[in-house]
């Protein structure tokens, strides 16, 4: 392999592991505080990664007594990490299910223009839980209008943008934002265009599911994906690669996601996942498998196909993502794992789970690089900042000794990131 990798660090907040905000030497406050997001920052600028992404649900993800997890508005967290570096990307969720395009062209814009157009954001339809009521619904208004609306929703941000630089008035019609926003003389507001940076916004998908894949082929230069079996991996990025050229567009960057868990050595690594995973809430995993799938734990058994299980017990959980079913479906079928021992992979919720050193882990990066399963990766760190640390000291320099590591540079990130697409 000779071309380098594209990396970003999906920094979840304590850590992808359900037990890192107990991990040993760590303070569970710190994530509240800048210092922790200017350790994060320039750690991973240093490990030459190129970019930080935060995820985000509009309401907590979770039980904080349980497992605290999403807890900061992340373009609050990621305007620090961008105050404190100089080429690192900063890429945040937000939901089209919670925002008016109109309203987040001109917020992203300012947080673009603040960060040098290093910013990019990720295109989300979720809505849940009690979120559902704060922004107007009724229930969930269910997959389908949601991918609807967001597929108005990235047209009517693009034209905006549009208009803003060209000098034009902006003009919509659609469905679900035309009421509002119809007609807007941007000749009023000329501060708005100061603020249009080099490049626009970087725009991000993460949707599994045919519409979601089309809608990234449609709009985003990358997409972040759950995938867990290199050979379906492979196969979904060459149906994304083939729907962006019948759009006429370049084919946006695939990133897989990889929850993290490096030691110096295997035994080093082993041991460092017993460490953190066992400080996880009770049943905590197990309890998620099974919502993930439908799935009344009382009727699993544990020891039985993973496969055969799922097939026998799955109902329709519409809320779950797609993505992140059928990856973690696919990893238990493909490696003939019996339920509990796809569990323990589990704790990557979705993403392929990698315990180990870190020249295996860089040839595993290579490998499906050079099947076409991947244009880099998200990496995803069992707890932070430890783990982003160790992914610095470890694996870096193994990433540049091969030549498999370089960054923007001097040249924006958006404008580098939209120019590495292959």
């Amino acid at each position: 392999m000779t071309r380098p990798l594209v990396l970003g660090a999906n920094v979840y907040d304590y850590g992808t592991d359900a037990g890192a905000w107990r991990a040993p030497g760590e303070d569970p406050l710190r994530v509240f505080g800048a210092d922790f997001w200017r350790d994060a920052a320039r750690t991973a600028e240093d490990a030459g990664l190129h970019a930080i992404f935060l995820a985000d649900t509009p309401g907590l993800a979770s039980n904080p007594a349980i497992r605290p997890s999403r807890l900061l508005e992340p373009i609050a967290a990621l305007s620090t990490v961008a105050a404190e570096t100089e080429h690192l990307g900063i890429i945040s969720t937000v939901s089209s299910s919670t925002n008016d395009p109109v309203e987040l062209a001109r917020r992203l814009l300012a947080v673009s223009a603040f960060s040098g157009s290093r910013f990019g954001w990720n295109v989300v339809t979720g809505v849940t839980g009690p979120a559902v009521t704060d922004f107007g619904y009724d229930a969930d208004p269910g997959r389908e209008e949601r991918y609807a609306r967001a597929e108005e929703f990235v047209d009517a941000f693009g034209a905006f943008l549009d208009a803003v630089r060209d000098d034009t008035d902006y003009v919509h019609e659609g469905e679900y934002f035309a009421d509002s926003i119809h007609r807007i003389d941007l000749g009023v507001d000329p501060a708005l265009r100061a603020l249009l940076p080099d490049a626009a916004p970087l725009i991000v998908q993460a949707g599994g599911s045919p519409r979601g894949r089309q809608l990234a082929a449609s709009s985003a230069e990358a997409v972040f994906a759950a995938e867990t079996v290199k050979e379906t991996a492979a196969e979904n990025r060459a149906d994304l690669r083939r729907r962006a050229a019948e759009l006429g567009r370049p084919a946006p960057l695939v990133l897989p996601g990889i929850h993290l868990v490096v030691g110096s050595t295997e035994e080093e690594a082993e041991r460092r996942f017993q460490t953190i995973h066992e400080r996880g809430p009770d049943g905590y995993v197990l309890k998620r498998f099974t919502a993930m799938f439908g799935i009344d734990a009382a009727r699993l058994d544990l020891d039985a196909s993973a496969e055969g299980e799922i097939r026998r017990l799955s109902g329709d959980p519409s809320a779950t993502p797609i993505g992140f079913r059928k990856a973690i479906a696919a990893y238990g079928a493909a490696g003939d794992l019996t339920v509990r021992e796809l569990l323990r992979y589990f704790a990557g919720f979705g993403h392929q789970l990698f315990v180990g050193s870190p020249e295996r882990l860089v040839d595993i990066m290579t490998d499906w690089v050079d099947a076409g399963a991947a244009d880099g990766f998200t990496l995803l760190f069992d707890t932070n900042p430890w783990g982003l640390r160790e992914f610095a000291e470890h694996v870096t320099p193994v990433l540049r000794r091969r030549g498999l590591l370089t960054g923007p540079g001097d040249e924006p990130f958006t404008t580098w990131m939209r120019g590495a697409r292959r």
